[in-house]
Formats: C-alpha cells, sequence, structure tokens
C-alpha cells in the first residue's frame, strides 16, 4: 500500500519515541488510516512481531493490509486466544490495535508475559469509558494529524449534525455505560423511531446510511418501521453468520438495501466509504463508541461532499462535535481537564449543531441568543435570594410589551449582547 505524507512522518515520529521509550501510543483520527501505518511498521521490522485486535473484523482487516506476509516472523491474533495460549515465539514487538482496550486484563496479561518486548498501541480515541488515561499502559503519546487536518486534506469529509435531547438523569450505568434495558424501555417508543425516520426523510433522505441500535430487539423494531413505509433496511448483529454479513454489507454498499441497521457489529474497524449518514438510536457514555460511529461516514467516496449525522441518542452533547480537533492527554487528571472544554450549541429551529463560536446557525441562518449573564459566585459567600429572583423578574419585564427596533438595540447594547440578537427579537414579534 502506497503511505500517505503524514503516515510516512508520524512513522519517522513514532521510531524517534521509541529510541527513548519502550511502550509508545500513536493516535490517529478515525479514517486516518492507522492501520496502514502499523503493518507498514511491521513490514519493515526484522522483530519478531505480534500484533494484537479485539475483533474478528478487526483482525481480517490488519490481514489484508499485511498482504502475503512471513508468518513466522509477524504475527496476528485475537487478544482473547493469546491471552489464554500465549505465542509460539516469544515476540520482541507487541502492536495493539484500538489500544484504548489495552489496561484490561487480558492485554495486560500478554504484555506482563512478555516483558522485554516493545510495545505500540494504536488508537483514534485514547481514552477509557471511566474517564481514566492510558498513562499506566504507556509511557508516551505521539500524535498524527487532526481530524481537521484530514478533512482539508480531503481524507475525510465534512459532517452536519442534526440532535435531540433527552434525560437520561434516571437510567441506571453498568459497567460505565447506560443500562442496555433502561434504555430499550425509554428509545423503545413509536414517537422516538417516527422522529427518526421523519428526520432522515429530511435530512438524508435516500443517502445510503447506518443506524446504530441498543439492542436487537430495538434494531429489528426499528427496521420493520423502515421497511413498513418503503424504505430497504436490514438488520446486522451477532446472529449473522459471517457469510450473511458478507452478504448485508454487499447489499448495503450496492444500493440494494439503504439502511443498514447495526448493534455493535458496525463500528470499529468497518469501513464503507458508501455510508453517507448515521443515525444514532443509542445513547453511549463512551467517547470512544461515538467516534467510531459517526466515522463510519466520514469517510470520502465519489459524490459525496459531506456526512449527515442525526443524532437521536443526543451523543453531541456529552462528547462534543466529531469533526472538531481534540486535545488528547495520557495521565487521568490532564484527560478530565481536556473533556471539560466541550461545548455545542443547538439550533431551536433546524436542530443542527455547531460550534460555540457561531452566533448563528450556519445551517439555517437562525439566530443564536446570548444565554443571559448570570451572578457569580464565590466559595462561602452568600447571596441574597430574593435580589437574585427580583432581578430574573426585572429582566423578563424588561423584555415583554411592543418595543420598536431602536428599542430592541438600545436593550442588547445595555446587556452587551450582539446586534444580530435584536434583529431577531424584533422581526420574531413581527410575525406573531
Amino acid at each position: 500500500m502506497q503511505l500517505r505524507s503524514y503516515q510516512k512522518s508520524s512513522i519517522m515520529s513514532l521510531r524517534e519515541a521509541f529510541k527513548t521509550h519502550k511502550r509508545v501510543l500513536f493516535v490517529l483520527a478515525t479514517g486516518g488510516g492507522k492501520s496502514a501505518v502499523f503493518t507498514a511498521i511491521a513490514q519493515a521490522s526484522k522483530k519478531r512481531i505480534l500484533i494484537l485486535a479485539h475483533r474478528k473484523e478487526l483482525i481480517d482487516q490488519i490481514q489484508g493490509h499485511l498482504g502475503n506476509y512471513d508468518t513466522q516472523r509477524i504475527t496476528v491474533g485475537m487478544v482473547q486466544t493469546i491471552a489464554k495460549r500465549g505465542c509460539e515465539t516469544e515476540p520482541e514487538f507487541i502492536i495493539i490495535d484500538e489500544a484504548h482496550h489495552a489496561v484490561a486484563g487480558s492485554w495486560n496479561k500478554i504484555t506482563e508475559r512478555y516483558p522485554s518486548a516493545y510495545v505500540l498501541g494504536v488508537t483514534a480515541t485514547p481514552c477509557r469509558l471511566d474517564g481514566k488515561g492510558l498513562a499506566a499502559a504507556f509511557d508516551v503519546m505521539v500524535e498524527g494529524v487532526k481530524i481537521s487536518e484530514l478533512i482539508s486534506m480531503g481524507y475525510l469529509c465534512g459532517a452536519k449534525t442534526y440532535a435531540s435531547q433527552h434525560d437520561l438523569s434516571k437510567i441506571k450505568s453498568v459497567g460505565g455505560d447506560y443500562h442496555n434495558g433502561q434504555l430499550m424501555e425509554y428509545f423503545n417508543k413509536s414517537k422516538i423511531t417516527g422522529d427518526a425516520i421523519t428526520s432522515w426523510r429530511k435530512y438524508a433522505n435516500d443517502v445510503q446510511t447506518i443506524v446504530f441500535c441498543i439492542n436487537i430487539k430495538h434494531a429489528e423494531i426499528v427496521m420493520g418501521m423502515f421497511n413498513c413505509l418503503g424504505h430497504k433496511a436490514a438488520v446486522i448483529s451477532s446472529k449473522n453468520s459471517k457469510e450473511e454479513r458478507a452478504e448485508i454489507v454487499d447489499a448495503f454498499k450496492t444500493g440494494r438495501i439503504k439502511l443498514l441497521i447495526s448493534v455493535d457489529i458496525i463500528s470499529e474497524g468497518f469501513d464503507v466509504p458508501e455510508c453517507g449518514a448515521v443515525i444514532l438510536l443509542r445513547p453511549t457514555k463512551s467517547l470512544s463508541l461515538y467516534m467510531q460511529q459517526v466515522g463510519r461516514a466520514l469517510r470520502t467516496s465519489p459524490g459525496k461532499s459531506e456526512a449527515i449525522i442525526l443524532d437521536h441518542a443526543g451523543n453531541c452533547f456529552r462528547h462534543g462535535i466529531a469533526t472538531q480537533d481534540r486535545e488528547w492527554e495520557l495521565t487521568t487528571e490532564r484527560v478530565k481537564e481536556a473533556s471539560k472544554k466541550w461545548d455545542v450549541k443547538h439550533c431551536g429551529n433546524c436542530y443542527a449543531i455547531f460550534p460555540p463560536s457561531y452566533d448563528k446557525c450556519p445551517e439555517c441562518g437562525h439566530v443564536i441568543p446570548p444565554k443571559p449573564k448570570e451572578m457569580k459566585l464565590v466559595a462561602g459567600e452568600l447571596v441574597p435570594i430574593e435580589e437574585v429572583e427580583l432581578k430574573k423578574k426585572e429582566a423578563k419585564r424588561e423584555l415583554a410589551g411592543e418595543k420598536t427596533l431602536a428599542d430592541w438595540l438600545a436593550i442588547a447594547a445595555q446587556r452587551g449582547y450582539n446586534k444580530g440578537w435584536a434583529y431577531h427579537r424584533f422581526n420574531a414579534r413581527l410575525r406573531k
């Protein structure tokens, strides 16, 4: 495979890192070609190499990149199998695909079994579900190009995101993520599925789309509703054999079905550039899962200018916009600090999601009124509650009644708002 220039630069950076460190983490955005980078390293090396992955689909993808490789020197194996049986020959260099899983028991068991081996981890999202960093598994992190650079270079396409919010505060967590049974009870409603179909028809009608659901029952219900309305859909899940999955994916690639309904199958390692949209119907606390799912639609293909993200799970409000650059860290403290920086704006007119720097929706032009300034509280300081409530009432009273454009501009100036807010208020009153 012909390596891209930034992939070659990444390989050089990794070689430099291994001169002073034994365990190196390589971070590259989904779609940037991580497999191409680490398989090129494996092929060029003279060491005995063990490449680990945790899904059969990833194993197949890695072997495809390697082509006709030396199986005596390079072993490609499932982490579960290698943890139980070990390797026939002791590896000198271990490569871990999707390395954000590398702190789990089976992965640790392997690296501890071969303590003298160098370790390269690769991932698009160097963070754990529990919010902790990966410093326990790696000494240093090397970052490849950012997602914005991949988009500007034409290797990924941009995206438009439309979303809705849900109050999931009463849903319990199991293993760090939402309880599937309770999610199913909440999301298995005809209104939510109906909204998903309506928004798909509005924003992504006839676009090849992958839908991410909570479980198989949920997926089959969603598939049934799409099919009943004349949109060809099929479920792909653990119930399908390898041959059945291949047939379903081929039908999707060739356009014989428009919607691929997935349950924990199509995320890591699945590459179908024909996918132009995703529908998120599974809320998750996992940033990695969210990024992997959205990443299915960001691959470029002829005729596709941008991806459509229909986030009915509200994941973008938890994790930010998928195409924004992120500040990755190794230590838990720095990970938590970086995660606090995410914020988005939500258009109340077309439901688009965009960065907080915008004062109007980039999709429909709707002006987003700024949030009213709130009284700042200092630790230990008591504030007069009645006074706060009185100020709120006065602020509301100031906005009531008939007003000219000049009146609205004066209020905007007094509150520190931009003029767009005043024009929006004035026009809204005219429409009533």
